[in-house]
């Protein structure tokens, strides 16, 4: 492999192969796996469940706990925390399964920052690894883009966007991709607990969430100066 950044467009395409492949093939039908997966080194919850919004809930939960247990109890961001699971999952997941609409699982990779993600030397196409597998909704991988520790950014969100046709109700697509993104900023928070700049990133990137929900403001693009 080469080590090197993919171009915006080689990553959403091998992603997007992914996810097209393996839709409607989970063997369950439900969101999640048939065994305990890790984002580095940290076990993930994922009891399969036929509700895309309570897969969620519950992954988060097992993030945020490990989290608290890690860098201690703080009361500022276990009032986000309340908030996000009881506001933010609700508003922007529950959409997707209400008034006839569902989302079909695929198999996710989960941990898609550029190092598990790179270019073969003999061939030209990129080799995805050192997944954190799971059958999930399609849009909790792009959402990584969000993060800009991983050098992706708007561009690839936008190149997977043109392969892959966002889920009703559309116009949340850049929110619910924000309130996904949420798990890579809990991850880091764990990762490196003795930085306490992660865990204050965590708490910056809630409060942006929910305060677009406290202030009504209409769903839109990111501010890809600031927050891509």
């Amino acid at each position: 492999m080469q080590d090197e950044i993919p171009s915006a467009n080689d990553w959403a395409a091998a992603v997007s192969e992914l996810h097209l492949a393996s839709k409607g093939k989970s063997p369950t039908r439900q969101f999640g796996f048939h065994v305990t997966t890790h984002l580095a080194n940290v076990p993930i919850n994922n009891t399969w469940n036929p509700s895309r919004e309570a897969f969620w809930a519950q992954q988060m939960k097992s993030l945020f706990d490990r989290e608290e247990s890690v860098n201690g109890h703080d009361a500022a961001l276990a009032e986000l925390k309340a908030a996000y699971f009881e506001k933010a999952i609700s508003r922007y997941l529950r959409p997707l399964e209400s008034e006839g609409r569902s989302v079909t699982p695929c198999l996710l990779h989960s941990d898609l920052w550029p190092g598990n993600i790179k270019p073969r030397t003999a061939r030209n196409e990129l080799c995805l690894f050192d997944a954190c597998a799971y059958w999930g909704h399609n849009e909790a991988d792009p959402a990584i883009c969000y993060n800009p520790r991983y050098k992706l950014g708007q561009p690839a969100l936008e190149a997977y966007s043109n392969l892959v046709a966002h889920s009703d109700p559309g116009i949340d697509f850049y929110d619910r991709n924000a309130l996904y993104a949420m798990k890579y900023h809990v991850l880091l928070s764990i990762m490196y607990s003795d930085n306490r700049v992660f865990r204050e990133k965590l708490m910056e990137e809630l409060k942006i969430l929910l305060g677009k929900l406290d202030s009504g403001s209409s769903p839109s693009r990111p501010d890809k100066t600031t927050r891509l």
